[in-house]
């Protein structure tokens, strides 16, 4: 059998798109079968990390029982309904996850209860997603359980690349907002936050140090305080995990709700009162989620003391 790579696959790995168009068949198998020469890119042997380009044909010699068992049509488990829908088009979903959701599955997290799976049943069942594509849309960014807001997801393989390449380039512009214990400065006041930082992954936290050879720098600016609360736009320069919070928590000024790092809950917040507000991409398009009643509540006091 042949197949001709269509322009939507274009600069994608061989292999990752076999993964995908070989879907019920085991990776060893397909690397097998590339090294048996079994499957053929444009008439010539292929290793698996050829990217592909628009007309390339892949040429199977596998029997029409064999590719049929190879391959089957991805039904996504039925999820709950997918609430906080910012933006659509054809490339991109935006979505403002609830605190208190992972953003996708995990050892710990019950099947099916986590924003991917819930993207993967709405895009579904809209129509967005066909039973025998051979790409999977996939989340951009990832947020903290406990973190609300802004969650891009791809939905087709060039969207994915692109974004995933502007996150991993520093290329778009992030705001959260957070309500941490204590007076963090002066209504419009702004500092800067760098230092070392290292990752206890055993114990999933982060810590801020005197030396090292991993830097962290997080901007911050005072919105609004009340009693001893301060509410700060935050802006993350570099994306480390637990950045925000672990940063806040050493200018002994944590979020309100994260235990993990000092924070203590209280009558208005069970978990961390931290939220994804606003991303920019390069081309100046801005995509804003609103914050929940949580943080809304001392939001709208902006500007007052």
């Amino acid at each position: 059998m042949i197949i001709k790579i269509a322009a939507e696959n274009m600069g994608r790995r061989l292999d990752k798109f076999l993964f995908a168009y070989l879907n019920n068949a085991p990776h060893s198998f397909i690397y097998k079968m590339l090294r048996k020469k079994r499957i053929k890119l444009n008439g010539a042997r292929a290793e698996g990390n050829e990217l592909l380009q628009d007309g390339d044909e892949l040429r199977f010699f596998l029997s029409d029982e064999t590719l049929a068992g190879c391959r089957k049509e991805r039904h996504f488990a039925e999820a709950k309904p997918l609430d906080g829908i910012i933006f659509e088009d054809e490339d991109f979903l935006v979505v403002n996850k609830p605190a208190g959701l992972p953003s996708q599955g995990g050892e710990t997290v019950r099947k099916n209860d986590h924003l991917l799976a819930r993207v993967l049943y709405y895009l579904q069942e809209t129509g967005a997603f066909a039973h025998n594509a051979d790409f999977t849309p996939a989340l951009c960014n990832r947020l903290d359980v406990n973190t609300s807001g802004l969650v891009v997801c791809g939905k087709n393989i060039h969207a994915l690349q692109k974004m995933n390449a502007f996150f991993a380039n520093r290329e778009i512009k992030k705001e959260y907002l957070a309500i941490v214990h204590g007076i963090a400065g002066e209504i419009g006041e702004s500092k800067t936050l760098e230092n070392f930082y290292r990752k206890d992954e055993k114990s999933n936290k982060a810590y801020v140090e005197k030396t090292g050879t991993s830097v962290i720098t997080t901007n911050i600016s005072v919105l609004a305080v009340s009693d001893n609360y301060s509410l700060l736009s935050v802006s993350p320069i570099t994306g480390r995990s637990h950045q925000i919070r672990v940063h806040l928590a050493s200018i002994n000024h944590p979020l309100v709700g994260d235990k993990k790092y000092g924070g203590k809950q209280t009558s208005f917040a069970s978990s961390q009162l931290l939220h994804c507000f606003k991303l920019r991409l390069p081309d100046g398009t801005e995509w804003e989620a609103p914050p929940p009643k949580s943080i809304e509540l001392l939001f709208q006091k902006k500007g007052r003391k």
